[in-house]
């Protein structure tokens, strides 16, 4: 996690790679997930609730987002081998969202909650590149593309609590 978090490159080579970073990869995900709904407690168990899920989702959307962007714009192929590098890289680059925890803080929660999605940004791109076989460029617009489902998502679940 510290690697990714720190942009190291060999981190996302690796989770490409290694077909054994399944659980690590899960777990980020779903610990990132769980700092997002203690950083909507300020809504209650609800708000808890809508940040956990939303944040799943979000990354979900991220993960679909990024491989349709890669496999349909920039030629990828549609193979089980480069959706699990894809799911297995992206779950390493959601590690800046444990920092959503901080979320809950007056004044400047909303503002820590961007930027850590802005962190997320980058951290998607340095994830896509090994797993996609992409070049700068493609990796950014893919990137992004994954990366907006997922900042709207945690919007809109920090507006309703």
């Amino acid at each position: 996690m510290l690697g990714a978090a720190l942009l190291e490159p060999e981190t996302y080579e690796e989770a490409a790679l290694a077909s054994s970073g399944w659980t690590q990869a899960a777990l980020v995900v779903v610990l990132s997930s769980v700092a997002a709904g203690v950083g909507n407690l300020g809504g209650g168990l609800t708000g808890f609730v809508l940040g956990f899920l939303g944040a799943l989702l979000g990354w979900g959307l991220c993960a679909l987002a990024a491989y349709w962007a890669a496999t349909r714009k920039f030629g990828v192929p549609r193979t089980e081998t480069t959706w699990s590098a894809t799911l297995r890289g992206l779950g390493f680059a959601s590690t800046p969202r444990l920092f959503l925890v901080f979320t809950f803080l007056p004044a400047i929660g909303f503002l820590v909650g961007l930027a850590v999605h802005a962190w997320t940004l980058i951290t998607i791109g340095f994830a896509v590149k090994p797993a996609l076989d992409l070049e700068a460029r493609p990796a950014i617009a893919v990137a992004l593309a994954g990366w907006l489902p997922m900042l709207l998502v945690w919007a809109l679940a920090a507006i309703v609590v």
